[in-house]
């Protein structure tokens, strides 16, 4: 293949393009559970949670099904029965140790919606496809994307409205293990349907990842057509929000739930305010979180237009260049260890009596990209994997056995 046609030449170049933008998710993360996504002052949306609300946390989840695809063989799936099976033990034993990892974690007193075991669960869903192809993908991407918000809220207004349904709805805060032991069906309704990361909804990101990391990572024209197609869907699905909010009287019949219309519309933009609507409108709003139509096409679209600029970054920044890069592409190659390693801060800052109880949001914010991007640059140094990582992928690795040389 002509060098020239490629992003930074091959393999190591397709990662790093991954790991940047990874280390953009992570950091977006990190800030939008710190900083405000509302102005006190104004009440208008600040420039934070309209940028970093929903879409950081949609980018990581796609990535994880990029990562799969690499994982599996990339572009060219690893079809050997004996390598395949391999690879679904791997993938196995990963998720379940997420899964465990987020059980631990909600213990903190971090005050997140935390992902950890929404993301080893969709590590789970995710062993069937990973035999298929980008096109088949694709496909099954689009189908989830058109048929699982209005089964979402057939659901969940179906529930609200039936008088014999006996007990409470969602947990209304991250999964843990006591959840698991006392009250396995309300925990099961939480992470499928009522939650804040809803399994009926989010592995429309992990396949449509999956389907990304099944092309050809390496080719330019595959990350300009990430970029050009991930633009046009987030530009169209925003105009139509927009278009919805602005032109209807949607906002007008939500402002009970809010102090004016202007306060409503910030709400919605930022994912703040999540109303049960069975208004068909509001399939049309880009509300982060939601779980609308428009949601899934902003958020998938955003995340490819974030990736294809990282691969497309990636084939600028070589050789010597690409140690401006070092921190990100480390950073995003450690993501378990990091977004634990964020968890136990934010616990010190909201637990009385700790250090950093009560500090500054600023301080906090900065001190958390300033860590992430730190502890990036050394692991680009040393060239090992985070240490939550190496634990995982040992652990994997004594399951499933190391691939075939």
């Amino acid at each position: 293949m002509d060098r020239t046609s490629t992003v930074g030449g091959g393999l190591g170049a397709r990662v790093v393009g991954v790991d940047v933008a990874r280390a953009l998710a992570l950091i977006g993360m990190m800030l939008i559970h710190v900083l405000p996504r509302i102005d006190e002052s104004s009440g208008e949306a600040t420039v934070l949670g309209l940028t970093a609300a929903g879409r950081s946390a949609a980018l990581f989840a796609l990535l994880a099904g990029v990562g799969l695809a690499l994982l599996t063989g990339g572009h060219r799936p690893h079809r050997e029965r004996g390598t395949r099976s391999r690879d679904r033990r791997l993938v196995v034993v990963r998720a379940l140790l997420i899964v465990v990892i987020g059980f631990v974690v909600a213990a903190w007193e971090s005050q997140v919606a935390i992902i950890l075991v929404h993301y080893g669960l969709l590590f789970l869903l995710a062993v069937p496809l990973l035999g298929l192809g980008a096109r088949a993908l694709a496909a099954i991407a689009l189908g989830w994307v058109l048929l699982a918000p209005p089964l979402l809220r057939l659901v969940i207004t179906g529930l609200m409205t039936d008088p014999d349904y006996p007990g409470e709805m969602r947990l209304w805060h991250s999964p843990g293990l006591p959840d698991l032991l006392t009250r396995p069906g309300l925990l099961a309704l939480d992470l499928s349907v009522t939650g804040y990361y809803p399994l009926l909804i989010w592995p429309a990101y992990l396949i449509a990842g999956l389907a990304v990391g099944r092309c050809d990572l390496s080719r330019r024209s595959v990350a300009w057509t990430l970029l050009g197609l991930g633009a046009g869907l987030a530009a169209l699905s925003a105009a139509v929000s927009w278009a919805t909010l602005l032109g209807t009287d949607l906002v007008a019949r939500l402002d009970v739930y809010g102090d004016g219309p202007e306060a409503v519309r910030a709400d919605l933009l930022t994912g703040t305010l999540l109303p049960v609507e069975a208004d068909p409108r509001w399939f049309l709003v880009a509300a982060p979180h939601s779980g609308s139509t428009a949601d899934l096409v902003h958020t998938i679209g955003s995340a490819l237009l974030v990736l294809g600029a990282c691969l497309l970054v990636a084939s600028v920044l070589t050789g010597r260049r690409r140690l401006l890069l070092a921190p990100l592409i480390g950073a995003g190659a450690m993501p378990l260890t990091l977004y634990v390693g964020h968890l136990a801060l934010l616990h010190a800052w909201h637990v009385e009596g700790w250090p950093l109880h009560g500090a500054d949001p600023a301080p906090i914010a900065l001190g958390l990209v300033v860590a992430a991007l730190a502890g990036g640059g050394i692991k680009a140094a040393l060239g090992r994997r985070g240490p939550l990582e190496a634990g995982v992928h040992a652990a994997g690795i004594a399951a499933a056995g190391r691939h075939p040389s």
